[in-house]
């Protein structure tokens, strides 16, 4: 068997087989020995038709049998023999065969790529974590004591609504005096509310009507003007003026637990134990980040240093991937179909360019796994299937079913492997 290589760039090539009568007779007998035995042509016996007949007969039959089968056997050999590291066999062109001349076919391969590492033991970066300072414990502990609020009900009828308290009111919208849920029907639970029950805090409601509730009294009505602002409205809210009728029809005031509650809700011995136990946790915090910001900035020097194609193939792949995932992600954030279509270039722009870095990185990264014998073991796939099956809404036994089922054990050992790697690099570098 012959084989002549030809480099289509991309980490793509064309591997040009040769193999001659001698090589591919066998198979060919073979093939046509069952049909000898096993072909049923009327007027004759089974095993006895004559050889020219069952050839005639069968010709298509044996012709695609032979070639199925002297296809995988020669792409299996042409692997081995020029130890090509496969990811897609992309596609098989210019098949001729004949019993007296043997088989010609060209594989179109796509290989991994030749990744060439820095000294990746030397990478100039710097671990630090930073200390917690006192002002964080303390707002830290102040937002657990909001958490734990109560809430009674106001009981002076001139009190005024504060940061925090809840309110009932009724709202309605319109821009230009048209009601915001006409224009925008997809804003409909920000366009008008029914004794509509929100905390006065900006996380929860509209910032621009929680700075008119503030101060405002049960039963009092106003009127508030504003432009609408923020990246999570609809684009038909962006920028129009808006004009809200407000009234207040009840208030709970907001209060917070003193000292001793807050001890005894959260059973801890004192606020002494508690503000060590939040700082404790906050050190944990700072140095997870500062560990995050070490693994952005190795990866940022690995992909600086060494610069090469992936293969498009798997390119293609992963782009569809990362597709599926922002348009499972603008789903979520309520961007319709209209949208998407909208802006389809620059998604697919960033898709590519995600796609191709998250490829690049996996390479890198599996490259300095070969340098160390980095291994994802069974117990290191159990264990991330273990810690990832919540987030899936399923038990470890169905996520792994999942995996399986999709084909995607392998992927998911490669990421494995590669975590691993990552954190024996930052490990290093600490």
């Amino acid at each position: 068997m012959k084989v002549d290589k030809l480099d289509m760039g991309s980490c793509r090539v064309k591997a040009t087989v040769r193999a001659d009568a001698e090589e591919t007779r066998p198979e060919y007998d073979t093939v046509v020995r069952y049909f000898v035995q096993k072909g049923r042509i009327p007027g004759f016996r089974a095993g006895k038709v004559p050889l020219d007949v069952v050839k005639r007969t069968f010709a298509n039959e044996i012709r695609e049998e032979v070639n199925t089968r002297l296809l995988r056997s020669l792409y299996a050999k042409t692997v081995e023999q020029e130890k090509f590291k496969v990811v897609n066999l992309v596609n098989i062109e210019d098949v001729r065969f004949s019993p007296e001349t043997g088989m010609t076919v060209a594989f179109v391969i796509d290989v991994e790529p030749k990744v060439v590492l820095p000294d990746y033991k030397k990478i100039p970066v710097k671990f630090t974590v930073p200390e917690v300072p006192d002002a964080e414990v303390e707002d830290n502990i102040q937002r657990i004591r909001e958490a734990y609020a109560k809430f009674a009900e106001a009981g002076e009828t001139d009190y005024p609504i504060q940061r925090g308290d809840l309110v009932s009111l009724d709202f309605e919208g319109t821009i230009n005096g048209q009601p915001i849920k006409e224009i925008v029907p997809e804003a409909a639970t920000i366009a008008e509310g029914v004794a509509h029950w929100t905390q006065v805090n900006d996380e929860y409601f509209l910032p621009q009507l929680v700075a008119e509730l503030i101060g405002m009294k049960a039963g009092e009505s106003k009127t508030a003007t504003f432009t609408f602002e923020g990246a999570y409205l609809p684009d038909g809210l962006r920028g129009q003026p808006a004009v809200y009728t407000l009234t207040v029809k009840e208030v709970r005031c907001r209060i917070l637990r003193t000292d001793e509650e807050l001890v005894r809700e959260l059973k801890v011995e004192s606020m002494e134990a508690f503000r060590a136990l939040t700082r404790k946790s906050l050190a944990a915090r700072a140095e997870q980040q500062a560990t995050l910001k070490l693994e952005s900035e190795v990866i940022a020097f690995l992909l600086g240093k060494n610069e090469f194609d992936v293969p498009q193939s798997q390119l293609d792949e992963e782009i569809n991937e990362t597709l599926h995932r922002m348009a499972d992600d603008a789903g979520r954030r309520g961007m319709t179909k209209e949208d998407l279509e909208k802006h389809r270039a620059e998604i697919v722009e960033n898709a590519t360019a995600t796609a191709k870095r998250q490829l690049r990185i996996r390479y890198l990264l599996a490259a300095v796994g070969d340098q160390e014998n980095v291994e994802a073991t069974d117990e290191d796939v159990s264990q991330w299937i273990e810690a990832a099956a919540p987030s899936h809404r399923l038990t470890p036994i169905q996520l792994r079913a999942r995996i399986e089922k999709n084909r995607r054990m392998d992927d998911l050992r490669w990421q494995v492997r590669n975590n691993k790697v990552l954190k024996l690099l930052v490990q290093t570098l600490k």
